[in-house]
Order: C-alpha cells, then structure tokens, then sequence
C-alpha cells in the first residue's frame, strides 16, 4: 500500500486505486524528454514544461481549452507539455490526455498520483512519453517497480520529492529525472526556500525540475543558479499563456 493516506491526498488515491480504463492504441512513438530537455538548456532557454490544469487543492480554478493552450505552448517553445489526468480533486482527465498528445510534437506528462501499473499502461496507451511519481505516496519497493515499468515502455519517470528524505528514496530507487515540488502536499504551502536547497543536494548526472509556486523570470533565473535544469509551470501559464516566450528566453 502507498506509504501515506490521509486528507485529500487519501481521496485521489483511493480514487485512482479503483478508476475505470478502456486501453487505446497509441498512434505515436514515444518522445524523449530529458534529451530535448538538455539541448534547450543548452542553446541558452529555458526549458519549461507547461501545465495544463484546471483546478487544484489550493484554490486555483481555471476554464481554458485544452487543445489550444497546448498548441500555444508548444508553438513558444515549451519543452513539454504537462497534462493533469486526476480527475475528482483536479479536474482533470484522461482524455485531456489523449487529446493533447495527438495534437503537439513535444514530449507530454501524464501528472496524476500514480500507484499502480494499470495507470501506467493508461498513460502509454493514452500518448504520454513521461509519467510523474510522487515518491511521498509510494514506498520506495512500489517506487522502483513503477519506474522500471515505465522505463519498460520506452518512457521515463519525473520522480517528486518534497523533502531529503524523499530525495533519498528516489535516488536509491533508481530516478534519473528529478523533480523539486515546492509545495507541500499535506499542508499546501509554498516553502521556496526549502526547495531551492534541496536542488542544490540533487547529485550529478541527474535532470532536475522545478515545481510549484513559479510566477516570473525572476524565480526562473534564481532556479537555474540553484541547479534546476527545467521548469514545470502551470497557474501562471494557465492565467497568461502569453508568458511563456518570456519564461522560456527570459
């Protein structure tokens, strides 16, 4: 069973321990991710991952067409686009998914609470290319599993960690792709400084991204000194989509 259960977090669980799938077949080969990642970054932008949410436990609620907002994002130069799939506390869904990967050309996330692998054949089926797991609702032998299975489909795994002992989890499990949320799943809060130091104890050699809580160039380019080689952005984008030129050549 997943190491943590309680409050809402136990809700979008338990949720995603019983929800229903029909499988598809995947019309596109899977995209590489952390590739793309580090050519960006290495032509001097920054590599932004865009969010496609439309509510969250936090309070952000926002009605945008997907399909659109993902061209936009691809069309300024995001690196990825990233797709909420939860769909009791977010809003989100799987066709959201699967909508959005037929229509881009960039590597696309499948952002849900991923604890079994019938999610992760959802997330191939459906067109993603990479899949998050959030080491807070694993223990680390599911951690492990997850990631090999995913591995097992061409796809790579953007690990999240919230805290050292998280990092360390991820590490021994295995996570090459590395993602800092700055936002606490339990409590909700934005904890910046705590994140931005974590960055700096991801070791070599792995793809770090930061999470949560990314509102202008200013936090980007104070990322990037920490280490953070992306960026997952998703209310301030969902709010103006129009920043994402600046995000990514500011």
């Amino acid at each position: 069973m997943p190491r943590y259960l309680e409050g809402w977090i136990k809700q979008v669980v338990e949720n995603a321990l019983r929800r229903a799938y029909v499988s598809r077949s995947r019309e596109k080969p899977v995209l590489q991710v952390v590739p793309r990642i580090m050519e960006l970054k290495k032509k001097g932008f920054n590599p932004v991952i865009a969010e496609y949410k439309r509510r969250s436990p936090s309070g952000f609620n926002e009605e945008r067409d997907h399909i659109t907002y993902a061209k936009q994002m691809e069309l300024g130069s995001a690196v990825a686009i990233s797709v909420i799939t939860e769909d009791t506390v977010f809003n989100g869904s799987y066709k959201y998914l699967e909508d959005i990967s037929r229509a881009v050309r960039v590597p696309v996330l499948m952002k849900d609470f991923v604890v079994t692998e019938n999610q992760v054949d959802a997330a191939y089926d459906l067109g993603a290319d990479f899949v998050l797991l959030i080491v807070r609702i694993l223990t680390e032998r599911e951690l492990s599993g997850l990631i090999d299975y995913i591995r097992s489909f061409g796809m790579e795994a953007l690990v999240e960690v919230h805290d050292r002992e998280d990092l360390d989890i991820a590490l021994r499990a295995g996570a090459t792709l590395v993602g800092v949320n700055s936002r606490d799943l339990f409590s909700l809060k934005v904890e910046k400084e705590s994140a931005t130091k974590l960055l700096e104890e991801i070791p070599a050699g792995r793809v770090k991204v930061a999470e949560s809580g990314i509102e202008s160039i200013e936090e980007i380019k104070l990322l990037k000194e920490r280490g953070a080689d992306a960026f997952l952005i998703g209310s301030a984008l969902m709010r103006n989509p129009d920043k994402i030129k600046e995000f990514v050549e500011g």
